[in-house]
């Protein structure tokens, strides 16, 4: 399938069920992190791209470690990376295949930074190679490999696994929540997550692109579907960054850059499992480009204790400018209401508590996200995971796949149709109304353009599948590769869940 739209996502659902896949995984010895002769933990960070390159360079004066390799399918992103390593006096080994770096004794912890498609299997790879690992987020490009993670976590205990959900360090969320339990806001009504972020039509193609020759595309794609690259954006080129707005690889901004305001959102709730169920609306309006995933959309969780709300737009304030949408003082950030106020929660982990008429009560300032990575390095030292837990991590990036899953086997409706059909729940007819509005504001005709209005399913956290009495949704629901893909050969996701 060489362009995953939602057509086509539907009919594979309803007819690739039965398909059998060979698994097969590489199996290598579990051991504890050791250290090198000077006491430090001896670091590798795999996927050296922008966030990749980041990683590289905390680990240049990292106290407590030392950076002694490189890995990524990119050959140029390894020279690069090797070069700004020298330039520090520090040498490194490089590998283009992540397999290779695996079998190096002298890598204690795997710092990873590739696509989302490679996450849980590189965190799998590297605890049953004995490896303590640091993964980015999402955990997971589906479900069912997020839970296989989880799993391996307790198999290979002896090993230290973090997720790259830096909020989880945030001192200011903690002093939120805790804020929250002393009751001087009341109960909680509702938790929303924001991702107002703007987002470039990719260009349109007509045949796919050339890789380039830096690029070994098999271990680059390892467990996606191998298929020619369909984009070729000023940012990425080719192969690198627009793969988020492809089904193969990521899952848009909820995967993107949500994961980290979903998280927050369900770890102020306190909701310790997924929703009961899931509803999603949106499209990818604007423009016609190459790139698949919406640039809105809206999801909305059904929890008990109250309903939590995750919006994106990718679509500025107004058409012609840069700017973007704020809802009360966020654009990428969580709002909690409450009944005497909310919460506010930025990006970067830094929070503020209002009462309802705006006003600020009190600014939270015991510190935002900068303590993660350190967070890394004293869990391997203390043995023990505090914050970035892998089953956290697996929980909330489950539930951008819950909203994505539910756009993708809907359908395409009048607005006023959907409007209609969400009347009754104050919540959603309210967010449904302002994205509306924010269309309008960017010159979509809302009367002949039809928006995805998506199935509201229903979700069984235990067994983490979908039920329900529309058996054809349910099933293409169940079947989608956003709920369980195991790979290709010999990228192969292990059923550790079986296993066990």
């Amino acid at each position: 399938m060489n362009n995953w739209t939602r057509k086509d996502f539907l009919k594979a659902s309803l007819t690739a069920g039965g398909a059998a896949l060979l698994t097969r995984n590489r199996a290598f010895a579990i051991g504890q992190a050791g250290k090198s002769a000077n006491g430090d933990i001896r670091v590798a960070v795999a996927g050296v791209g922008g966030q990749g390159s980041g990683h590289v360079r905390t680990y240049f004066d990292m106290p407590g470690t030392r950076l002694v390799a490189v890995c990524d399918a990119d050959e140029a992103a390894i020279r690069k990376n090797v070069q700004a390593a020298a330039a520090k006096n520090i040498k490194v080994k490089s590998y283009q295949d992540f397999r290779k770096l695996l079998e190096d004794k002298e890598v204690d912890a795997i710092v990873g930074a590739p696509p989302n498609h490679w996450h849980s299997l590189m965190t799998i790879w590297a605890l049953q190679a004995g490896k303590d690992v640091y993964m980015e987020k999402p955990l997971s490009h589906n479900i069912w490999e997020g839970r296989q993670a989880v799993e391996a976590t307790k198999k290979y205990s002896k090993n230290v696994a973090v997720s790259g959900t830096q909020n989880r360090s945030s001192h200011d969320i903690v002093a939120a929540i805790e804020y929250i339990k002393s009751g001087k806001l009341g109960k909680i009504q509702w938790a929303r997550g924001l991702c107002y972020k703007t987002r470039d039509s990719i260009g349109k193609l007509t045949e796919p692109q050339k890789v380039p020759d830096s690029i070994n595309y098999d271990l680059w794609t390892g467990p996606a579907d191998l298929t020619p690259s369909r984009r070729n954006g000023p940012r990425g080129g080719p192969i690198h960054y627009d793969w988020h707005w492809f089904w193969n690889y990521g899952g848009g901004d909820i995967s993107n850059q949500g994961i980290h305001q979903v998280d927050v959102a369900r770890w102020i709730l306190g909701e310790q499992g997924l929703p009961k169920s899931v509803l999603s609306f949106g499209g990818r309006f604007g423009y016609e480009d190459a790139a698949e995933t919406p640039n809105t959309l809206v999801s909305v969780y059904h929890y008990e204790k109250a309903p939590m709300i995750f919006e994106v737009r990718g679509l500025p304030m107004k058409a012609g400018m840069r700017a973007m949408d704020r809802y009360r003082q966020a654009q990428v950030g969580v709002i909690v209401q409450c009944e005497g106020g909310y919460v506010h929660i930025g990006e970067n982990g830094s929070g503020a508590i209002y009462d309802n008429d705006n006003k600020k009560i009190e600014t939270l300032a015991k510190g935002g996200i900068g303590d993660h990575r350190k967070n890394f390095v004293k869990a391997m030292q203390e043995r023990k995971v505090v914050h970035g837990l892998i089953s956290e991590a697996h929980t909330s990036v489950a539930l951008c796949h819950l909203g994505n899953i539910s756009y993708l086997v809907g359908a395409e409706k009048a607005n006023a149709q959907i409007a209609e059909a969400v009347k009754s729940h104050e919540v959603t007819k309210e967010v449904f109304a302002r994205t509306i509005d924010h269309l309008k504001a960017n010159n979509v005709d809302v009367t002949t353009t039809k928006t995805v209005l998506g199935a509201h399913l229903q979700f069984d956290g235990a067994k983490e599948m979908f039920v329900g009495k529309d058996k054809t949704i349910v099933d293409a629901a169940n079947k989608s590769p956003l709920r369980k893909r195991v790979g290709r050969a010999p990228f192969i996701v292990p059923d550790l869940q079986k296993a066990t």
